[in-house]
């Protein structure tokens, strides 16, 4: 474990992504890690991370230099992606995710992967995809798009979706939950195990952050 913290960590990646995007999660009283290549973006808006880890093979060394060398930790095992790297050796309440989608297809699936690898971490990655937790509830509005995605089979109950969810078993070779809808102000949530991922507007992203922050862990 190279850093914990009781506060809300922010860790940035080496995908692309808007300034708008990274201005809704940015917090300069929160601590932020870059993730390998994320800690060029970070050094061009002159942002000092507390740590930069991962296998180092993207960022720039120019970059780094004017980080104390004890904070550039690379991790050369080639069996982990750079987020996870980082995940195995973080601690916090919740981890924010950004810049780690919209580069490359298989960047993105690991992405997604590693939110079902450390279930006991509450992870949230842009855009708003987070791993479900036990028991989940979430303000919403008449025609807000909720879009369930199962990365196992897992079943879920579920209230306040147009197309409810009770008594089906999702999956990713089966049926899954995409591009439904909320039909009142509250959804409600309840997987049978870590597997599910529900992916939201990043307009929710105020509501949905301390409705994680004090969910049940799995």
């Amino acid at each position: 474990m190279y850093y914990s913290t009781p506060k809300k960590l922010i860790i940035v990646g080496g995908a692309v992504f808007s300034d708008d995007l990274f201005k809704e999660v940015y917090d300069n009283e929160l601590p932020i890690i870059a993730a390998d290549g994320g800690a060029n973006f970070l050094a061009e808006n002159n942002i000092y991370p507390e740590l930069v880890m991962g296998d180092l093979d993207s960022v720039s060394e120019q970059n780094v230099q004017n980080i104390e060398p004890k904070k550039v930790i690379r991790i050369p095992d080639q069996d982990s992606t750079d987020l996870e790297k980082v995940l195995l050796n973080t601690q916090s309440p919740l981890t924010i995710g950004i810049g780690f989608l919209g580069s490359q297809i298989d960047h993105e699936l690991a992405a997604l992967s590693a939110l079902a690898k450390f279930p006991e971490k509450k992870i949230k990655v842009e855009i708003l995809i987070f791993l479900v937790p036990p028991n989940f509830s979430l303000r919403s509005y008449v025609g807000m798009r909720v879009s369930l995605y199962p990365l196992d089979e897992v079943k879920v109950k579920s209230d306040g979706l147009k197309w409810a969810t009770n008594g089906l078993t999702l999956k990713p070779t089966g049926q899954i939950g995409t591009s439904n809808k909320a039909i009142g102000k509250i959804i409600h949530l309840t997987p049978s195990q870590p597997k599910l991922l529900l992916i939201l507007s990043k307009t929710v992203l105020n509501e949905a952050i301390p409705q994680l922050e004090s969910a049940q862990h799995w």
